[in-house]
């Protein structure tokens, strides 16, 4: 993928550094500030923010084009993982981005790392964090991981190789970048590395529970299965011979003989014809209650009928012609239809004969319910007396079954005690003897399931490997990586060794080796930063020449002639080295960016000088005197923005 920075500033400064496409130079004395432009630079492709005192607190802004799209980029020099960046599109679709540095904040998707991920196409994967450790949990890998594919820093390039052997980290990360940029880290084998670390996780689980059940079981008396199945045999036929005794010993009570069973029939008989008494004696109470208050009824009747003949015999057409509270003469007043005493129109009321045939027949059902009364009252204690009878009936025959069946009883009560004794001990002997079998159960479940994680971990481990080593694609690229490699050393001229003539790729450690020789046993810096170099330019040619690599194409190196002679056969290497580099990114002009910074102008023309600084003009500018020839007497004294 094309990246290239076209322009970066200082904000609040006149920094302003303005790139060219193709290779790059920022020079200047060691105290200019060359290192702290790389690492805004850095900071700016969405690096940890790491710069010099001079520059903390400040903000960077610059143009970066990805692929076809620019892009304006503001960013604050803090180190707050959280703090804003601002992203805008130049032209094109014009999207505009505010996202946290590298943590994410609540409202936000993505962080401004994520951002560069995605807008490079770079793999979105998290790796484990110890690559020898299944269970160990997984991290991503961040824009930073793959830049340093792409950035040679000051610190490391004549000492090591990405600076990894310092940061355990670092180094793993820098090997699955290589993987991952090589395909040697492809998402079937990720897949697979998941289902590993799951299935490493459960076998040791179950193994540490297997051998914490088995050191329990040891120290019990459950250790055998085998005397347990058998003890267990043993502990059932007993049992049931224990319940069977107590059936026959409970039937034998039931059934104590001819003469019990005649009294317990007897019995049943008379509780029977209680509960029929008694059902009978209810209900005649019932039906005298009843009776009882129907003769009221019919009473309360009667009398009112006797009130009413009465009142018609005796005051039938009866007129007041004197008042009979005062003695004085009653007037004429109403007329026949109405009551001479109260004005008011007499009632319709039966006649006479009709109220004396009423009389009649309530009495003759007040005397019919006279006699039902004393009838049903007689039925009643007759019934109480038969249920008197009955029940003391039923109580001699229970006393006479009580001694019939008392000795036999006495004589059986032990035993049943004792069977039922025996009968719960067994039990609870045969409910810990399953307790056992089931811990043995589980333990031979254990010793499947661990067989069976152990044989699907030996199958992943041979896919993986297969994945890692099979793939021809993958074998070729490392082989060009190879020719690469040594191809640059030639151009550089670099010192050679002899040992195994050739320099490689480590397949191991993915770090150079050249003529046999390790990086770490070169010996030398000034040959250290040249195989440093040719390491990083072979990666890009690799990228350049096969779009399935997906490491960006620029290259940031900081100090690219430290340790490195400036005068004889050591200065024509250095020449060397900038001609490799400026071929290659003259061949690529539009698609591979080299930046470079250095004490010294480059030896070779052709190179754009996109920044000089010195003892006087350094990163951050100084702001201008206003009067007098130089700095005033009190003015503090000017701060180095060193490397």
């Amino acid at each position: 993928m094309r990246l290239r920075i076209e322009e970066i500033t200082l904000v609040g400064t006149s920094r302003t550094i303005r790139f060219e496409p193709g290779m790059n130079a920022i020079v200047g004395s060691m105290s200019g500030g060359k290192t702290a432009t790389v690492s805004c630079l850095r900071a700016l492709l969405g690096a940890d923010v790491s710069v010099v005192p001079e520059l903390r607190g400040r903000t960077i802004a610059g143009t970066v084009l990805v692929g076809d799209r620019r892009f304006r980029i503001v960013r604050p020099l803090v180190t707050t993982a959280t703090a804003m960046v601002e992203i805008a599109e130049v032209e094109g679709r014009r999207e505009v981005w505010r996202l946290p540095a590298s943590q994410l904040q609540a409202g936000y998707d993505a962080t401004f790392r994520d951002w560069w991920r995605d807008a490079l196409r770079l793999p979105r994967l998290r790796v484990p964090r110890a690559p020898n450790d299944d269970r160990s949990p997984l991290v991503p890998v961040t824009i930073s991981d793959y830049l340093m594919y792409c950035v040679l820093r000051q610190k490391e390039i004549d000492s090591s190789v990405f600076g990894t052997p310092d940061n355990y980290s670092k180094n793993i990360k820098r090997k699955y970048v290589f993987e991952i940029l090589y395909g040697l880290y492809d998402p079937e084998a990720a897949g697979l590395r998941d289902r590993l670390r799951e299935v490493t996780t459960e076998l040791a689980a179950l193994t540490a529970d297997a051998n914490t059940l088995e050191r329990i079981l040891l120290t019990t008396a459950f250790a055998s299965r085998a005397q347990l199945e058998v003890e267990r045999q043993e502990t059932e036929r007993k049992l049931t011979h224990a319940r069977q005794t107590d059936l026959h010993l409970t039937g034998d009570i039931n059934l104590t003989g001819p003469t019990t069973v005649t009294l317990r029939e007897r019995i049943a008989e008379t509780e029977a014809e209680i509960a029929r008494i008694a059902g009978a004696t209810e209900a005649e109470a019932v039906s005298v209650t009843n009776l009882r208050e129907l003769h009221g009824q019919l009473i309360a009747q009667s009398r009112r009928l006797t009130r009413a003949l009465v009142a018609e015999r005796l005051l039938n057409d009866f007129e007041f012609h004197t008042c009979p509270r005062c003695g004085s003469g009653v007037q004429d007043r109403g007329d026949e239809h109405t009551c001479r005493l109260c004005l008011q129109t007499p009632p319709d009321l039966p006649a006479p004969s009709s109220l004396a045939a009423e009389q009649d027949r309530v009495i003759e059902q007040v005397t019919e319910t006279e006699e039902l009364i004393a009838r049903s009252t007689r039925r009643l204690a007759q019934l109480q007396t038969a249920l008197a009878t009955q029940t003391q009936h039923r109580a001699d025959l229970g006393a006479e079954l009580d001694r019939a069946t008392s000795t036999y009883i006495t004589d059986q009560a032990d035993r049943i005690r004792s069977i039922a004794a025996q009968q719960a001990r067994l039990e609870e002997h045969l409910a810990r003897l399953d307790d056992g079998l089931a811990l043995h159960d589980r333990l031979a479940g254990q010793a499947e399931r661990v067989a069976e994680l152990e044989r699907e971990q030996e199958d992943l481990n041979s896919k993986i490997d297969a994945t890692r080593h099979s793939n021809q694609v993958v074998s070729g690229r490392l082989r060009k990586l190879d020719d690469a490699f040594e191809a640059a050393l030639r151009s550089f001229d670099a010192p050679r060794f002899d040992g195994e003539p050739g320099s490689y790729i480590n397949k191991k450690t993915y770090l150079p080796v050249v003529d046999g020789r390790p990086f770490a046993d070169l010996q030398s810096q000034g040959v250290e930063v040249l195989v440093n170099v040719a390491h990083v330019l072979a990666h890009q040619h690799m990228a350049l020449n096969d779009p399935d690599i997906p490491l960006p194409n620029l290259l940031i190196i900081d100090g690219i002639s430290s340790n490195v002679g400036h005068e004889g056969v050591d200065l024509e290497r250095l020449r060397k080295m900038y001609a490799s580099l400026l071929r290659t990114a003259t061949e690529h002009v539009d698609r591979l960016q080299i930046i470079v910074t250095d004490n010294d102008s480059p030896p070779i023309d052709g190179i754009h000088r996109a920044l000089e600084l010195s003892d006087t003009d350094r990163l951050v500018p100084m702001p201008p005197i206003e009067s007098g020839d130089g700095p005033s007497e009190d003015a503090p004294p000017e701060e180095e923005a060193g490397d």
